[in-house]
């Protein structure tokens, strides 16, 4: 027919209209999944309603359970709120961080303790004079408060004779403490858990807000 392009031309350009139209979809797809990426995965974690102190004991009011990413979820999170009730905070945690097994004491040391008995964590100033104390050893905890730079340091005895019940291990080839594996000295001091009543609890948390806190050996 006069005027009409041959076969093989018209055929071209429907091949050409359709590989357009395929080339299309795929920039059209490929808008849509940046503009909406897939939903990262999460799971469910034990996760502080509130700012933790260490030394006080959890309750269920402390807990929530939350969604946070998979991917930055903690190597050791406490799995369950309800096997986490009752037990001594060991380490700060901030309203909506998630709680770690290494920020908890484990309960098998407050079972033996006695009535009216906590397991209080404190943290030294002097991680050589803490790696010299053990599990089980006679202490008392002495507070050291800056003075005005004329007359010194006032350092005042905060708990006399509390028995330890977690020390650092010596720090040879990675060593861990009784906390949950968490390395039982860090650059901001030692850790570590005494046997106090409540009162000597409460007069350890004040003193390790405002001073440098050591421990002084005493006979067994």
């Amino acid at each position: 027919m006069p005027g009409r392009p041959p076969a093989w031309q018209r055929r071209l350009r429907r091949h050409r209209r359709v590989l357009a139209a395929v080339l299309a979809a795929v920039v059209v797809g490929s808008l849509a999944s940046a503009l909406h990426p897939a939903s990262e995965p999460t799971a469910a974690v034990v996760v502080a309603a509130r700012d933790l102190v260490p030394g006080s004991m959890l309750t269920a009011d402390d807990l929530v359970v939350a969604e946070r990413p998979s991917a930055a979820a903690p190597a050791d999170p406490v799995p369950d709120p309800a096997g986490a009730v009752g037990r001594t905070v060991a380490s700060p945690v901030r309203a909506g961080e998630v709680l770690r097994a290494r920020d908890v004491v484990s309960p098998g040391l407050v079972a033996g303790l006695g009535p009216g008995m906590r397991a209080t964590p404190v943290r030294l100033a002097d991680d050589g004079a803490a790696s010299l104390v053990r599990a089980g050893d006679s202490v008392d905890v002495l507070a050291a408060y800056a003075g005005d730079g004329t007359a010194g340091a006032a350092a005042s005895v905060v708990a006399s004779g509390v028995r330890v019940l977690v020390a650092p291990a010596p720090a040879t080839g990675g060593s861990t403490s009784l906390l949950g594996g968490a390395p039982a000295s860090t650059a901001s001091g030692a850790v570590l858990v005494l046997a106090t009543t409540p009162a000597q609890a409460l007069d350890l948390a004040r003193a390790g807000a405002g001073a440098r806190l050591s421990v002084a050996l005493r006979p067994n």
